[in-house]
């Protein structure tokens, strides 16, 4: 779905006088009636008049707060058309812009015309469902009665309760934008969006609005949906789950440290292969992951990928969880050798598609339309610093599908895009990011929620049996105190199970909220910029998801207050579980 910013649909609105028809001059509501509405609702608050519109005077407060709080955005050349008359769409677009800012509900949607311009669908499902139109005509004009009525319903809808404090990350410790949403009993009970999922350098009037079908790069949720790519192998008898892993991969894969263990597929899944990520994890088409594998091999890096025992704790296969980026490489490179296609190609006809989605791991898969929904991953340099553009900054543009990036998020000076048109499948799946390149939408996530919650049915069609659903969450690997036999990440990583992490509140580090124990399992994402989350409990049937867009702040000063998460995690998934679930 497009979406443009108001300001953009009203330039175009220029010509309205010359196409509405129903009422005269006189009786259709302006952007001047519409500010002062507003404004008088808010309490006429203090402006601070920073950008000097030609077209307003002294007593034009209520356009220039309507500005200042992004409500309603101003022309080039630093005008305001006051006088402009409004239509039914723009009425609704400054509305929801209004919900947004000041708290108001957000999780009732109701289904819109074909006929309704893109740029307006949200907001318009958004006031059609919580009745903001109600009592307007159908047509695009909007009179100064329609407006009074208009704002009449607006005061009536509810607030969020969860609004104030999901708003307040956007400032500190600062988020460009963010989704999130809830399911209670199975259902879903709450969603909301906030700021924006494109930042125009030099233009504020031009960012574009986070939304649930935005798509972005969810970081390392990808590795959950990998491994249901595998599990549906596995289901099929092609995959043996304990099986020596070199069988699928055409040549012998051992950890040199321990070469009498074999590394299997379920210890690639739950992070305890004893491969791990070094330097680089990701690698051009032309090499084939033995390269990382091989003393002669180009990323080999004096066995950097091998755990070992120099400290004298024993990291063999099996025996030691290490979170492994590279590992899910390796897995990818695995399904593509037992499925014949290309890991993005395979995921997106088995997975994705078979569970009603557009999403997939390679940006060239996307359509012209599609792409402008595309949101940009975003960081500052420095404390108190501008954001900085890190990933998918396409600016609307198609990309090829069979060029790919080469991404190591500790080596952002080293993306490079490359041709795939000589690759051979089989050989090096780390192209597709197996392990964090997935682009998908929050309103996409809402499948991988019914796909846990509903024992492996989505949308009435089974993408896999219970008990491989089972098998995900069950525990393969635990970490002893006693043994030290995992990197716990500050203690945030205690329990894996295949790509399902678990948050078990049994560890300082562990926790989702700091007063409660509300164990829950799924997946943490992260990478240039983005923290996401998606968190269920079968057994209740409850589930949270969080993904935000950038970090306002460097990481270094916003770790975690009681957990091993970000400051940014815990401060969501406490918005979402005190204001949501007081009762777990």
């Amino acid at each position: 779905m497009k979406k443009r910013l108001l300001s953009i649909a009203l330039s175009l609105a220029m010509i309205l006088p010359m196409l509405s028809v129903g009422a005269s001059a006189a009786e259709q509501a302006t952007r001047r009636d519409l500010a002062e509405a507003l404004y008088g609702l808010e309490g006429k608050p203090a402006v601070t008049k920073a950008i000097a519109y030609y077209d307003l005077g002294e007593g034009d407060d209520a356009l220039y707060w309507i500005s200042e709080a992004g409500l309603m955005m101003g022309y080039g050349g630093k005008t305001m058309a006051p006088d402009q008359v409004i239509t039914r769409e723009q009425l609704a677009t400054v509305f929801y812009r209004y919900a947004k800012a000041y708290g108001l509900v957000l999780t009732e949607r109701e289904e819109v015309n074909a006929a309704d311009s893109e740029w307006a669908q949200d907001a318009l499902a958004w006031a059609k469902a919580n009745g903001v139109l109600k009592g307007l005509n159908d047509d695009n004009v909007i009179t100064p009665a329609e407006l009074d009525k208009a704002l009449e319903n607006l005061a009536k809808v509810e607030k969020d309760p969860a609004a104030a404090d999901l708003n307040a990350i956007l400032e500190s410790p600062g988020v460009p934008g963010y989704a999130v949403m809830a399911y209670k009993d199975g259902e879903l009970i709450y969603q909301r969006t906030g700021g924006n999922r494109y930042l125009d350098p030099e233009d504020p009037a031009k960012n574009l609005p986070m939304e649930m079908d935005t798509w972005f790069r969810t970081a390392s949720i990808s590795k959950t949906f990998a491994t249901i790519g595998a599990m549906r192998l596995v289901e099929q008898g092609k995959l043996d789950l304990d099986a020596d892993v070199s069988e699928y991969l055409g040549f012998t894969l051992r950890n040199p440290n321990y070469p009498d263990k074999a590394i299997t597929s379920r210890m690639l899944l739950s992070h305890s292969s004893s491969i791990q990520d070094g330097s680089v994890y990701t690698i051009a088409p032309e090499y084939s992951i033995q390269e990382f594998f091989t003393p002669e091999g180009k990323y080999w890096n004096d066995g950097e990928h091998f755990e070992n025992s120099a400290d004298g704790i024993d990291r063999s296969p099996g025996n030691w969880m290490h979170y492994s980026n590279l590992g899910f490489g390796v897995m990818g490179t695995i399904i593509e050798r037992i499925s014949g296609q290309r890991f993005d190609i395979y995921m997106k006809e088995n997975v994705l598609e078979p569970m009603g989605l557009r999403a997939s791991y390679n940006p060239g898969h996307f359509t012209a339309e599609e792409i402008k929904d595309m949101a940009v991953l975003y960081q500052v340099m420095e404390e108190g610093g501008e954001y900085v553009a890190q990933i998918d900054d396409y600016k609307g543009e198609v990309q090829d599908p069979n060029y790919v990036l080469i991404t190591n998020p500790d080596l952002q000076d080293e993306i490079t895009l490359v041709s795939m048109e000589d690759y051979e499948i089989g050989t090096n799946a780390t192209l597709f990011s197996p392990q964090g390149g997935l682009r998908i939408s929050a309103e996409e996530m809402k499948a991988m929620v019914e796909l846990f919650l509903n024992d492996g049915v989505v949308g009435g069609k089974r993408i896999l049996k219970k008990e491989s659903i089972d098998e995900m969450f069950e525990r393969q690997f635990s970490y002893d105190p006693e043994k030290e036999n995992a990197n716990t990440y500050w203690g945030l990583l205690n329990y894996y199970g295949l790509g399902i992490w678990h948050m078990s509140s049994d560890y300082l580090g562990d926790s989702l909220v700091a007063d409660r124990k509300i164990p829950m399992a799924g997946h943490f994402g992260e990478a240039y910029g983005l923290l996401a989350g998606i968190w269920v409990d079968r057994d209740k049937d409850i589930a949270i998801y969080m993904s935000m867009t950038g970090q306002g702040g460097l990481v270094d000063n916003n770790y975690g207050e009681f957990s091993g998460m970000y400051l940014w995690e815990e401060l969501f998934y406490a918005a979402l579980l005190d204001n949501l679930f007081p009762e777990l």
